[in-house]
């Protein structure tokens, strides 16, 4: 389903990394896109790394943390990955449609496009 939908889109920059792994570039993000495993019970996580976060700021932490789980996300989750602010959305696979799929990709994309730009701007990175 995931492969299908991505070769929709013919004119985006996007990568097969693995069976379990793609990404694509919408605008100015570039959104991964995962499968915790090819087995009944998997998870499908969509991520995208908004900007290097090696030093954890308490400002930023409690700004993004009152964010998580408001209806102005979505359902989508700010975090910490790899010394790098995310956003992250991260559903069981089982019951996931073709719809589904493409709202939880374009919800991270726009989400994540808009907060990248203005967390580093509102505190000054």
């Amino acid at each position: 389903m995931i492969t299908d939908f991505l070769h929709t889109y013919e004119d985006v920059e996007k990568a097969f990394v693995s069976n379990q792994e793609w990404w694509i570039i919408s605008g100015s993000v570039k959104v991964q896109i995962f499968l915790t495993s090819l087995d009944q019970d998997a998870e499908l996580i969509v991520a995208s790394n908004l900007f290097q976060y090696p030093n954890s700021i308490p400002e930023i932490n409690e700004y993004v943390l009152k964010l998580n789980g408001t209806l102005k996300l979505k359902g989508v989750s700010f975090g910490i990955r790899n010394k790098h602010l995310i956003l992250s959305y991260v559903r069981p696979v089982e019951g996931l449609d073709q719809e589904e799929l493409e709202w939880i990709i374009a919800c991270i994309a726009v989400i994540a496009d808009e907060y990248d730009d203005f967390l580093i701007e509102k505190f000054d990175l």
